[in-house]
């Protein structure tokens, strides 16, 4: 194959052996997936931790309950028994998939043969999964180098993804689970985090709906503020408990983020511009930042020069002539950004922080003038990631099982 042509299919997964499943999204995607391999005569087991998964049949589940210290021994005695090639899970950040990530290492070092897959949400939003060899988001093995793409060929158009619905009435099995794992104490990950909810996050997840609507109507007036063409940057704000901050930032919290980008704007002494502070969805019955904004905006002396806001669509701010750039640590936001040629400012590692991509100045220089993207670069980047780790898919809807998994007829 030609090496300045991009490779085909690499999110396409060859199967030749065994297969082991870890912790999966909250919901039966795991399941679906384990069972539609073993009627393609493909042996699949799931570790059944505390936090239970619903859905696998009872010759697939091996049980784990003791504490993590000891998994490495049982996840290489696992690999040694049921003769697994490879593992399948769902993020890299618990404390099981760290341990089967390093594990496996000092195996393929040792010449065995297994993989480490990790599925992830889209690098590409909507309608898109990530599926990643090792290792995911900040963490990524995709090229952060401007000449590896500039030497790809060419693209004239991009790939747009299609919508099945599919089955949705399994979206009923996240709310069991997510309520079961809630009420289930067991550590699999080292700070607050969504996969090991508490009891207190039914409360956060109900007064998040009921927060959506709220917002919706006191917000209005704000909206219409937002688009009475004067320039604005627009500040994506993440998950406060998101591994992308906790660990792929220099970031303490969320907080501290929005004193930052308040302190290097305040900097750069610009006069028109505003700053749109947008809250993450998935955050909204989490936290609010409202006192915290007032706070900074209240020590850098900048009031009426920035502006809170949850509900928004992002794609909808970032059509607006008026939208001069988009500040974010590491967000899928920020390829919506380069997308719609805004300038973008990543402070942290994300895949798409590179020369040529997003704005490589201080924050403050960024905010006098930013530097937009190369559109023809972000093309090639575009389609590299597309074909390397999307799949155009949904957990809880339709998934293209059989275009994605390619079984090896020689086992």
């Amino acid at each position: 194959m030609n090496k300045n042509k991009i490779k085909q299919l690499g999110r396409i997964k060859t199967i030749n052996g065994p297969v082991l499943f870890l912790m999966g999204p909250i919901g039966t995607y795991f399941s679906r997936l384990c069972n539609y391999l073993e009627k393609e005569n493909i042996k699949s087991y799931k570790v059944v931790f505390p936090l239970k998964e619903f859905g696998f049949k009872k010759h697939q589940r091996i049980h784990f309950n003791h504490d993590m210290k000891y998994f490495k021994d049982f996840l290489l005695k696992v690999i040694e028994e049921r003769k697994i090639r490879h593992i399948f899970m769902y993020g890299d950040i618990l404390i099981p998939h760290k341990i089967a990530i390093e594990t496996c290492n000092a195996l393929r070092n040792r010449g065995i043969d297994i993989t480490t897959d990790i599925f992830e949400l889209g690098y590409l939003r909507p309608n898109y999964v990530t599926l990643e060899s090792n290792n995911v988001n900040f963490k990524s093995n995709l090229p952060k180098d401007r000449i590896y793409y500039e030497k790809l060929a060419s693209i004239n158009k991009l790939p747009k993804a299609t919508y099945k619905v599919g089955i949705r009435y399994r979206k009923i099995w996240k709310g069991i689970t997510f309520v079961m794992h809630a009420f289930t104490k067991y550590k699999i990950i080292d700070y607050n985090h969504k996969l090991q909810p508490k009891p207190i996050y039914l409360y956060y997840q109900v007064l998040g709906l009921i927060r959506k609507y709220y917002y919706a109507i006191k917000e209005i007036n704000i909206k219409r503020e937002i688009f009475n063409g004067l320039p604005f940057y627009l500040v994506v704000l993440q998950v406060s408990t998101d591994s992308q901050l906790t660990e792929g930032s220099e970031f303490n919290s969320v907080e501290d983020f929005i004193d930052y980008v308040i302190q290097e704007f305040k900097k750069s002494k610009i006069s028109k511009h505003r700053l749109i502070f947008k809250h993450h969805p998935r955050d909204r019955g989490y936290n609010n930042y409202k006192d915290a904004i007032r706070k900074s905006v209240n020590k850098h002396n900048l009031e009426e020069k920035v502006i809170y806001l949850h509900d928004t669509k992002i794609a909808t701010l970032l059509r607006q002539k008026s939208c001069k750039g988009s500040v974010m640590i590491n967000s899928s936001v920020g390829i919506q950004s380069l997308f719609h040629n805004i300038p973008v400012k990543a402070l942290s590692n994300a895949i798409y922080n590179f020369d040529g991509l997003t704005d490589q100045s201080k924050l403050v220089n960024f905010f006098k003038k930013p530097l937009g993207p190369d559109q023809e670069l972000f093309k090639k980047f575009f389609v590299y990631i597309h074909q390397e780790t999307q799949i155009n898919g949904n957990f809880d809807g339709f998934f293209p099982f059989k275009e994605v998994f390619n079984i090896d007829k020689k086992i």
